[in-house]
């Protein structure tokens, strides 16, 4: 049986007096899409952002790949565990310099059809690379971010609501891409604002409230379990972040 890629002990993490994420203890599995669900203000994006340490807890443990977290040297652990955010962060210049940025800091050598391969993962053409990222709409920077992310050849991407801002044709392109992704063995954890969503292509459900962690089912369960009202109906409250 394979270890988990994540196994989060007792972990908290406070503001000041303020409890965001309070003693939660889980295992994410290794070889499962999982989706982190919740009312606004749940605590999901602060639980993401504590996966490749852009914050750390306030109590507790994270053990990756059988690994204490807090030993892992950060800049080394964002190279594995890439992270895209809801808004697309590009460097200013071309498509093609923000792709080669990580990889000119890790010392990865790519060819100019490498790059244009990394653009076809997220449907897009070798044209692109000589564009300038300002030119490009909100759809076509968000996939430039994902290629971006998988230019540093990670082990594992944090997506976190990576198509809330998208029309619905980028959002089914990301979408195929994070299958595929997971299909050649990334592992994928995806925070969304979307039931649907997390049906389509999710294996595995963290429901998060108030920072507690709820609930962990697999996705089919989970949607067998409850109608679509009930679980409408957990998210009608917005909660303070």
């Amino acid at each position: 049986m394979k270890s988990p890629l994540f196994s989060i002990n007792e972990v908290s993490f406070k503001i000041a007096e303020k409890t965001i994420l309070d003693h939660i203890s889980i295992n994410i599995a290794q070889d499962k899409i999982t989706g982190i669900i919740g009312p606004s203000g749940a605590g999901k994006s602060t639980f993401l952002r504590l996966l490749n340490k852009l914050i750390s807890p306030t109590a507790g443990q994270i053990i990756y790949r059988d690994n204490d977290l807090k030993e892992m040297p950060s800049q080394n652990l964002r190279k594995e565990i890439g992270m895209l955010q809801q808004q697309a962060f590009l460097f200013p210049g071309t498509v093609k310099d923000n792709l080669l940025y990580g990889p000119l800091i890790w010392n990865i050598d790519y060819s100019e059809e490498d790059l244009i391969q990394l653009l076809a993962k997220v449907a897009l053409d070798s044209g692109y690379l000589e564009r300038d990222i300002e030119g490009l709409s909100g759809g076509e920077q968000q996939r430039v971010s994902l290629a971006r992310s998988l230019a540093n050849q990670p082990r594992v991407l944090l997506l976190d609501e990576p198509t809330s801002s998208l029309d619905i044709s980028s959002e089914e392109i990301i979408e195929q891409t994070i299958t595929k992704l997971n299909e050649e063995g990334v592992k994928i954890i995806i925070v969304s604002h979307s039931l649907e969503q997390t049906e389509r292509i999710t294996d595995c459900l963290l429901f998060l409230r108030q920072g507690k962690m709820i609930e962990k089912s697999d996705t089919t369960e989970f949607f067998s379990n409850y109608n679509r009202n009930e679980i409408k109906s957990f998210f009608k409250k917005k909660e303070e972040k």
